[in-house]
């Protein structure tokens, strides 16, 4: 009986502290406050993604202030389309961005040799926005491309996604031996 009553003490004050600290944190985010520090990730160009533009799981075609510009996905390596999973990664990706209304926020990286921009994307589907690299590697559709993690602001979340679809087996990581992107490329010039 007086280990039921800590028990519920215990969540009482558990209970308490986190509402606690619900209130305390909305009058700390007041307009002023949010309008002089915005969320960096909400401040980002909204772009329409073009109809048909989907190549594959990591290329996309973008209209961000009236101007069209081709995206390679930082982050991510998905399989080419001839590859084993390559059109069930492009479908997948597809299907992602159908949900977000054919709109992502692009956080600009760099600019490859083939003068793409190489970027994240954050995508809205109801729930706030997330990053499309990691949904998309939790789903077990890409590599996540070490060789280029340095250009990757959301590295962890892109590598502890992928350690998640790998260990769960799923997409690509239900072969029992996937072939990485750049190394089909390089067998198959």
């Amino acid at each position: 009986m007086l280990k039921k009553i800590i028990n519920s003490l215990v969540l009482i004050t558990g209970l308490g502290l986190v509402a606690y600290g619900c209130i305390a944190n909305k009058k700390s985010n007041s307009t002023s406050n949010l309008a002089t520090h915005p969320d960096p990730i909400t401040s980002l160009p909204v772009c329409d993604v073009k109809p048909g533009s989907i190549y594959d799981g990591d290329t996309i075609r973008v209209f961000c202030n009236g101007q069209e510009k081709k995206i390679r996905f930082a982050c991510i390596d998905a399989p080419e389309r001839k590859q084993e999973g390559g059109i069930e990664s492009r479908d997948y990706l597809r299907t992602l961005l159908e949900r977000g209304g054919m709109k992502v926020r692009v956080d600009a990286v760099t600019t490859d040799r083939y003068g793409r921009t190489v970027a994240e994307l954050w995508v809205d589907q109801g729930m706030g926005l997330e990053l499309v690299q990691s949904k998309q590697a939790s789903a077990g559709m890409v590599w996540g491309y070490e060789a280029y993690k340095s250009d990757c602001k959301s590295w962890e979340a892109v590598a502890s996604t992928q350690a998640y679809a790998q260990a769960q087996k799923v997409g690509i990581w239900a072969s029992r031996n996937p072939q990485p992107p750049w190394e089909w490329r390089k067998a198959n010039k």
